[in-house]
């Protein structure tokens, strides 16, 4: 977990342990970080700890770094440690964030992680930083301090609307915070690959040896590093990827697509019924992209002085507002038909067991991460009818579901396709129950039972692809199971 460390002087903060800062308590100190205190404290009022990140008022950013953690609060994304609150006393800028009970990924790496767990660990903070820049902000200094790894295996990232006010944006990104942020990424997959941090020795980890005159690829660090993971280092990693010439990945959406194709393909294995990724917003679209520029831009504007560019949402933020619960209508009666229950997804795989086996399994999670941008396909076919039965996607519920509707965003228009249900994940397609079927079907389709069936388990088989140049693949962008 994040570590105490002993008291050190009250500094300029003036605090110490037991003193009360608003409603908080303060416990253990945790850290100290670019100038500012982070605190394990007690809330009184809802009885739990948090951390609270203490900075003196009379700093020249105190003003910035209010501004930047309000706008970072709007960010819902589990990946990343919230912000709670922000307020002021006569002598603190007080942020109060989660307190989380996992472990810093610096403490891990004394020695390399195998590539699946850095695969994984990279692939979960590459999809919290998407999340972040479709809001309009990012972390600008991502550093293993800042990757936090739970008991359960969970990836979180802290330091959002914090570290990048507080220290500036990553000396290797020139400033610019999207580049900072995919170089981070990048860096930390190398430095959980490798144990050396590619550039000078950071937070304990010796720098990576140079080459040339360079940092060299992980490979030249590690001999077993698996050629994806590798070129996803040399496409992210500022150093790496200017020695070796490949055209640099260019949006964290880039990035999580990217290592999530990779996740599975290290081990050569099937694809097994795996964890749903935490869903986010929806993401990539043209807004997102605008609303990212101008916030570019208008951090330029405000933070020029401090040397660093903040991505911001653009305009004065303001501390979200509370979620609002609907108030049922006075005429609501309890003959009204219940509302369609959506099911959370479990897990998939893919499904081949009359081809060779596999369908690009490590795209699966693609199908139901909440992004139409990202999809699972097919392979490449000579013909619209495979040369076999079919091939599929076998989603996993968790549990027998009354299952009434199944809606699918498709890759392409004409696919041909059944929605099959079992309570029994077996390999014979012929054992699953029809729920219902579609032929030609568009981007999107509805398949609805005329009675709910009860399933764990439900099988999309497509029977007929899309022509596409070359030949005939189609796909999955979204799935979605209802009652």
């Amino acid at each position: 977990m994040w570590p105490s460390i002993p008291c050190v002087s009250e500094h300029r903060t003036g605090v110490a342990p037991n003193r009360q800062v608003g409603r908080f308590t303060l416990a253990d100190l945790v850290e100290e970080r670019h100038g500012c205190q982070v605190w394990r404290a007690v809330d009184s009022t809802l009885n739990r700890e948090v951390a609270l990140w203490l900075v003196p008022r009379d700093e020249e950013l105190a003003a910035d770094l209010r501004l930047s953690t309000r706008t970072a609060a709007t960010v819902d994304d589990r990946r990343i440690v919230r912000i709670l609150d922000v307020f002021d006393t006569d002598e603190l800028l007080v942020v109060v964030t989660e307190w989380c009970s996992g472990e810093v990924l610096r403490d891990h790496l004394a020695e390399p992680l195998p590539p699946a767990e850095a695969n994984r660990i990279a692939y979960e903070v590459a999809g919290a930083i998407e999340s972040a820049h479709a809001h309009g902000i990012a972390h600008g200094l991502l550093r293993p301090s800042n990757v936090l790894v739970c008991q359960d295996g969970e990836v979180r990232v802290t330091g959002l609307g914090l570290d990048a006010v507080l220290a500036g944006v990553d000396p290797a990104a020139d400033g610019d915070p999207v580049r900072a942020d995919l170089h981070g990424v990048g860096a930390l997959l190398y430095a959980c690959l490798t144990a050396r941090w590619p550039g000078p020795e950071t937070e304990g980890i010796a720098a990576a040896p140079e080459v040339a005159g360079s940092v060299p690829p992980p490979s030249r660090v590690r001999a077993d590093i698996p050629e994806p993971l590798d070129e996803f280092c040399a496409r992210t990693v500022v150093p790496v990827g200017a020695a070796r010439g490949r055209r640099p990945v260019a949006s964290a959406a880039q990035a999580r697509e990217a290592l999530g194709a990779s996740l599975t393909d290290l081990t050569g294995e099937r694809h097994p019924i795996t964890p749903r990724p935490v869903a986010a917003e929806r993401r990539g679209s043209w807004v997102a992209r605008l609303a990212l520029g101008m916030g570019v831009l208008l951090a330029v504007l405000v933070l020029g002085g401090l040397g660093w560019r903040l991505l911001g949402s653009g305009g004065e933020a303001a501390a979200p507002a509370p979620s609002a619960t609907p108030t049922p209508s006075p005429s609501a009666t309890a003959e009204e038909a219940p509302k369609p229950v959506t099911y959370r997804i479990a897990g998939a795989r893919d499904f081949d067991p009359l081809g060779n086996g596999e369908e690009n399994p490590g795209r699966v999670p693609f199908a139901y991460d909440d992004d139409k941008n990202t999809a699972w396909r097919t392979v490449t076919y000579y013909n619209k009818s495979l040369d076999k039965p079919g091939v599929g996607l076998l989603v996993d519920l968790g549990a027998p579901r009354a299952i009434g509707r199944v809606v699918l965003h498709l890759v392409g228009n004409g696919t041909d396709l059944q929605v099959l249900t079992s309570n029994d994940p077996g390999n014979d397609p012929r054992d699953y129950d029809v729920m219902a079927q579609a032929t030609e079907a568009g981007e999107k389709v509805t398949l609805k039972s005329p009675d709910p069936t009860s399933a764990r388990y439900v099988l999309v088989w497509l029977t007929g692809l899309p022509q596409v140049d070359g030949g005939w693949r189609g796909g999955i962008r979204e799935i979605t199971v209802t009652s």
